[in-house]
This record gives structure tokens, sequence and C-alpha cells, in this order.
């Protein structure tokens, strides 16, 4: 089996509807800038993407997946909880 490795997680308002939402691993972070992200373009939002796909073959970490999601949202202008 499998296991996604997490990190610590991010919490993120999503545009379409204010909810909140967790993001706690890469595959998370994948997911989220795919189905609930603002915009499909941006530097950023690109290098995550990558990053994360790299956490889930085992070539980066999964911290590396965590700082570059928070890059992606401050570039889209995502709200960030703490």
């Amino acid at each position: 089996m499998n296991i996604m490795p997490r990190f610590s997680p991010v919490r993120v308002v999503r545009n379409s509807t204010g909810e909140i939402k967790t993001v706690g691993s890469a595959d998370d972070a994948w997911k989220t800038l795919l189905d609930d992200w603002p915009a499909d373009e941006g530097n950023c939002f690109m290098s995550a993407l990558l990053i994360c796909m790299e956490v889930q073959l085992g070539e980066r970490s999964p911290e590396e997946a965590r700082v570059a999601f928070i890059d992606a949202a401050v570039e889209a202008g995502v709200p960030l909880l703490s």
C-alpha cells in the first residue's frame, strides 16, 4: 500500500464557496490546485503542480510541496488561515 507522506496542514478559503479547506499532503495540494484554484496559470502555480508530482514520485519532500502550495496561494490571492 502506497501512503502519501503528510505535511503540516495549510488551511485555505475556497474562492467559489468561501468554505475552508485543509490541505495536508502533496496529493491534497495537487487536487486543490487542479479543482479549486481561481486561475490555472502563474509561475508559482505551475511550480507547485510540478513539485507535488515529484513528491508523489518520491523525488521531493512533502515540506517542499507545502511551501510551493503556499507560494501558489499567495500568487493567486487565495486567503490562507493560520
